[in-house]
């Protein structure tokens, strides 16, 4: 096996660019800088990336992709770290290990656990098949870890803010609907309009059951909605509310992914975290100076 060529850096903005993402686009280009460098390795040698963002791999595109690489090999080569841990291309590797190759091309690059983690999850959100569940936790995780917010994101990502807002809104939804996301049972079109009753959970999760029993399109989920929430009782008189002031609750709520209670002459806005927090404050046009 020849001997590990490797990039020696302190950031991965000096070497290509503006961000990280010039490095998958090099990779995936293929230009001669990269091909200079890549090398080949025993693939028994590779371990997962303990920062990959994707939890699922669809076994029908392993499958496919396997056939082509026994076909044409594998044309992009694996990044890896020091320790041999896959930073992006662990599907190519699955596909590889399952069209029976023993060796795959690598790049080696020197990175710490954050360039790691940055590098992963972008090469992920830059994939077309990638989940919109899986890549709202990937830009929760840019904005906790690397203390990013929604427009250096945007930026770093190459989406728009409102995109990543939008995206990042599914994390609000009860965990169950974010695993149905996660297993395809729904869509984020059938998912969108349960945003605007995360104040009443129980309608939400018998809307929920209906979605994935009835397969109801995202028109048909978001007329339930309205007619369910204008004929739906009060169970408690005092907490009765006029129409007005419950349609306001849901307009901002459909505006800010959370849930909003207008009552007593309070607005309340219930955030989960901070990154949540910033989130709603960046849709608000608020920043940290003006607080």
């Amino acid at each position: 096996m020849a001997t590990k060529k490797k990039y020696q850096f302190k950031g991965l903005d000096e070497l290509f660019g503006d961000s990280v993402s010039n490095i998958v686009e090099g990779i995936q280009t293929n230009n001669n800088e990269v091909k200079e460098l890549t090398v080949m390795m025993q693939i028994d040698k590779l371990t997962s990336n303990p920062f990959q963002p994707r939890k699922i791999f669809d076994d029908e595109q392993i499958s496919e992709l396997a056939e082509s690489i026994k076909l044409h090999g594998v044309i992009q080569p694996i990044i890896i770290n020091n320790q041999n841990q896959i930073v992006a291309g662990e599907r190519r590797c699955k596909a590889a290990k399952l069209a029976g190759l023993t060796e795959v091309p690598v790049v080696v690059l020197d990175l710490s656990s954050q360039q790691m983690e940055e590098f992963a999850i972008i090469e992920n959100i830059q994939r077309v098949d990638l989940l919109d569940i899986e890549e709202a936790v990937a830009y929760k995780k840019l904005a906790k870890n690397l203390n990013l917010k929604q427009e250096e994101i945007a930026s770093r990502v190459g989406k728009s803010r409102s995109h990543v807002a939008n995206i990042m809104r599914l994390l609000n939804l009860p965990q169950n609907v974010q695993d149905g996301l996660m297993s395809k049972k729904l869509t984020m079109g059938q998912a969108k309009p349960l945003l605007s009753i995360l104040n009443n959970p129980e309608l939400l999760n018998q809307i929920y059951n209906r979605i994935i029993i009835e397969d109801l399109t995202a028109r048909e989920v978001e007329s339930l909605i309205k007619f369910t929430n204008l004929d739906r009782p009060q169970k408690d008189a005092k907490i009765t509310k006029n129409s007005s002031v419950v349609a306001t609750e849901n307009r901002i709520m459909r505006k800010l992914g959370t849930k909003v209670t207008i009552e007593n002459q309070k607005l309340s806005i219930r955030y989960s975290d901070n990154s949540d927090l910033n989130r709603i404050l960046e849709l608000l046009g608020l920043t940290e100076e003006e607080l």
